[in-house]
């Protein structure tokens, strides 16, 4: 990788981590099946643009999986799996998508001879659990996908304007920036990002 593509792909993460909560304002609203199954933001009418309807289902339940509704909203409530598809679809460069999209295949087939979609959520939750805990020597474009999908799932999530204002500490204008605060004095929550 050339200097100039790391200035390149520092800028656009730097650019997300700004843009984020502009986004997810204009992303946000509840997901929920229209009368042929797919899931639509209901805000906005969106549907997905990057994965087939299909492929988007799975990610949205792995996605729940992995962040599901506890005392926080759960990462489809936050419209994660819509900012992803809106990622992948605008931002990420064709190579990065085909090689996601060909991970993704394999894990697909894992997760269906595993039952996945069928499965409680505590069996989902097993199959997940059991992809985590794959020793070094196992790891393989299944585990590599999942990997993929966790990092992006918790990175979104926690930049979403719901999380980060109603979730985190959040300072929509700092004000003085104290190095050495502990977390018990900021009300026991993290900072948002």
């Amino acid at each position: 990788m050339n200097r100039r593509q790391i200035l390149k792909y520092a800028a656009t993460l730097t650019g997300t981590a700004i843009c984020a909560p502009l986004t997810s304002a204009m992303l946000a609203g509840c997901s929920e099946a229209n009368k042929s199954g797919e899931l639509i933001n209901t805000a906005t009418g969106k549907q997905p643009v990057f994965f087939k309807q299909d492929t988007f289902n799975l990610l949205t339940k792995i996605m729940d999986t992995i962040l599901p509704k506890t005392d926080t909203p759960s990462a489809s409530e936050v419209d994660v799996h819509f900012i992803m598809d809106n990622m992948l679809d605008k931002l990420f460069d064709q190579s990065y998508q085909k090689s996601f999209l060909a991970k993704f295949a394999k894990l697909q087939k894992h997760l269906e001879d595993a039952g996945y979609s069928d499965g409680t959520a505590e069996e989902q939750f097993n199959i997940i659990k059991a992809l985590e805990n794959t020793s070094n020597d196992q790891r393989t474009d299944v585990h590599l996908s999942y990997i993929d999908i966790k990092q992006q799932t918790v990175s979104y999530y926690l930049l979403t304007e719901e999380v980060a204002e109603n979730h985190l500490n959040y300072l929509p204008i700092p004000g003085e920036w104290k190095p050495c605060v502990s977390v018990e004095e900021l009300g026991g929550k993290k900072w948002a990002i």
